[in-house]
């Protein structure tokens, strides 16, 4: 019988010598270099032209675009292309292996499933951690090479003024909540793909979650706000809150409890759904 270290290095040497791995890191890295040019060309003007309706409330000492508020534009507009790029990795994860039929050729071999789906879901963690840790950094070390640091301002339920010795604390924080969240975008690629398959169809499948969850939570004007607990996107957003002066530790964590719990159920389906699979159909 195969142990379970080894089938999670077997995993992680097949995610990580796919192409399609760095494809998603290198589309996300470029993404927040094209953010910072633009940024360092465009962002003067967009500033002045925001600061324009508190100018006569504020006085503004300082620099005002820096790389930490550059840093935090980066993260805010990538929020809805970051699991795109996540889901196409996790609805392959058994996807491909079926289509393929090297699920058969693995399973004739003294593996346990339930260790099999345990290897899988590690080194989907393990990408999701090093996805999002490139990420942010690919939009950290430009900004603060081309931008330098200072105190960040917010237009965040009003305006928040984050002083610049708290940034890089809240960013990790931040960074761990979306690295949570995205591990649960994820799980949902995975069951999709072990279901059905097909790498197109899960990937179609997980969006489309994503996509109705943002449609019900954004533009039906109140009339589902009981449902937003429920709402995957009502969660993911919760990661912007880190940047509120005083930080609301109580909603952050329900969020967390929600979609910890999410994972243990998704994972839980995948299980029973892998143990009782006729893998020769």
């Amino acid at each position: 019988m195969i142990d379970l270290r080894n089938l999670i290095y077997i995993e992680l040497y097949k995610l990580f010598s796919s192409t399609r791995t760095y494809v998603t890191f290198f589309i996300a890295m470029a993404l927040m270099l094209i953010i910072n040019l633009g940024m360092l060309m465009e962002g003067e003007k967009i500033f002045d032209f925001l600061l324009e309706s508190i100018s006569e409330y504020f006085i503004v000492d300082g620099e005002i675009l820096n790389g930490y508020l550059v840093t935090y534009l980066a993260m805010n507009t990538l929020w809805v292309h970051i699991p795109v790029l996540i889901v196409i990795i996790a609805a392959s994860i058994f996807a491909v292996e079926f289509e393929t039929g090297t699920i058969r050729l693995l399973l004739t071999q003294p593996i346990s499933r339930g260790r099999l789906l345990q290897a899988k879901v590690v080194a989907m963690v393990v990408y999701n951690f090093v996805f999002m840790l490139l990420t942010v950094l690919a939009a950290l070390i430009p900004a603060y090479l081309l931008f330098g640091t200072g105190d960040l301002v917010v237009f965040l339920d009003g305006v928040q003024f984050i002083q610049e010795a708290t940034f890089l604390k809240r960013l990790v924080l931040s960074l761990t909540f979306a690295t949570i969240s995205m591990i649960a975008v994820s799980s949902l690629g995975m069951i999709f793909s072990l279901f059905f398959k097909n790498t197109l169809t899960s990937i179609l499948l997980s969006m489309g979650v994503l996509i109705l969850s943002t449609l019900l939570q954004k533009f039906v004007f109140g009339l589902f706000s009981a449902w937003q607990p429920f709402l995957f996107s009502y969660h993911f957003s919760k990661w912007q809150l880190f940047f509120m002066d005083e930080i609301p530790y109580h909603s952050i964590l329900e969020s967390v409890g929600f979609m910890l719990g999410m994972i243990l159920i998704l994972y839980l389906i995948s299980y029973f759904k892998f143990k009782r699979m006729n893998i020769t159909q």
